[in-house]
């Protein structure tokens, strides 16, 4: 027997394309560029703690580096969640321009 008794041959359409919110648009960009903004001024701040305490040995300015560490360590243990962060971003925003 015939494949197409009575059917027409199916039309060769792609599927129709899913519109997203300008909150889910919103949402993804906040995603993506969070972690960078973190990630920029946790470097910024620990680099300029740094320099701080390096600049006056003197005046009992180490704690300054101290800080610098924690800030350093801050940015190590919430890496996993900045990076999460991010990838959620990239794919929201994929799915944006799809």
């Amino acid at each position: 027997m015939s494949e197409s008794v009575g059917y027409p041959p199916q039309p060769n359409v792609p599927p129709a394309r899913r519109v997203h919110s300008r909150t889910y648009r919103t949402w993804a960009h906040v995603l993506l560029w969070t972690p960078v903004a973190l990630t920029v001024a946790g470097v910024v701040l620990g680099l300029g703690l740094f320099a701080a305490a390096d600049a006056d040995p003197t005046s009992g300015s180490s704690a300054l580096g101290y800080l610098g560490l924690f800030a350093w360590g801050a940015l190590a243990i919430l890496s996993p969640l900045l990076l999460g962060s991010f990838i959620a971003g990239l794919v929201m925003l994929n799915r944006t321009r799809r």
